[in-house]
């Protein structure tokens, strides 16, 4: 399989969630009619092959990474373990550059130094920011190496549907699985979503600023700020939640407490 260029492509990053395997047909469909360049993020192989198939987790990784076509090529950061992705991998790797950062308390506000501490940037050959998603690093990858354009499905965020919703096994967090297939508690996913969205509005500023376009989410997500849903004409569902900014009360919940026991899986 011809390794395609990323610059000066169409790039879809392809996350995990849910609305991947519903709006398949018409994802499908956009790929080829826009002729994109497929970014693939972790458990993807029951959709297609990407033409870049990235890794950020360890745990998927070790569930689902007999799955990976031998087609592609894998993208991992230099912090994941070359030796673990060596296991059940004998193609081509490409391994970005990058230095990982958490959201700790007092980012909240933007004129601190936590805030400041996780602003995105690319230096020196390497991708800062407070970034714990393999996606968001994807979309980085994209502007750093000259796409002309950048598209992301399967972003959905982990609380777009309802904490009753997921116990009942109504919807997904994945596009595979039922329910909450994530492992975390409700809360703790809230404060991924919360982290999450900080960093994708700092990244899309970014990418405005220093290459002149931002990205775009075209499957229903929580982090409704970047979602164009004319697109693939997705008319909303009274099942999605809309995002709801945490308020000063809920920090402490946010930044300390939901971190205990927040395992479930």
């Amino acid at each position: 399989m011809k390794i395609k260029k990323i610059k000066g492509s169409h790039i879809i990053v392809l996350g995990s969630g849910p609305s991947v395997k519903r709006y398949w047909d018409k994802i499908k469909v956009f790929i080829k009619e826009n002729d994109c360049v497929i970014f693939g993020c972790n458990n993807i192989m029951d959709f297609l092959v990407p033409d870049y198939h990235f890794w950020g987790s360890a745990k998927r990784w070790k569930v689902f990474g007999d799955k990976v076509d031998k087609k592609t090529t894998i993208i991992i950061s230099k912090h994941f373990s070359k030796k673990l992705i060596r296991q059940k991998w004998k193609g081509p790797i490409k391994v970005f550059n990058n230095v990982e950062k958490v959201w700790k308390i007092g980012s909240d506000k933007k004129n601190t130094p936590q805030y400041k501490r996780c602003q995105v940037h690319y230096t020196k050959g390497k991708m800062f920011g407070c970034v714990r998603d393999i996606s968001t690093w994807a979309i980085f990858y994209a502007y750093i190496n000259g796409a002309i354009k950048i598209t992301v499905v399967g972003n959905d965020g982990y609380t777009l549907y309802a904490k009753k919703d997921l116990e009942e096994k109504k919807y997904s967090q994945h596009c595979y699985g039922k329910g909450n297939t994530d492992g975390y508690t409700y809360d703790y996913c809230r404060k991924k979503d919360w982290d999450k969205y900080k960093t994708l509005k700092l990244l899309y500023e970014y990418g405005k600023k220093k290459y002149g376009f931002g990205f775009e989410i075209i499957t229903p997500t929580i982090y409704d700020e970047f979602y164009n849903s004319n697109v693939l004409k997705i008319n909303p569902e009274p099942s999605w939640q809309r995002w709801k900014e945490p308020v000063p009360s809920e920090y402490k919940d946010l930044y300390i407490n939901c971190r205990k026991n927040r395992k479930i899986i």
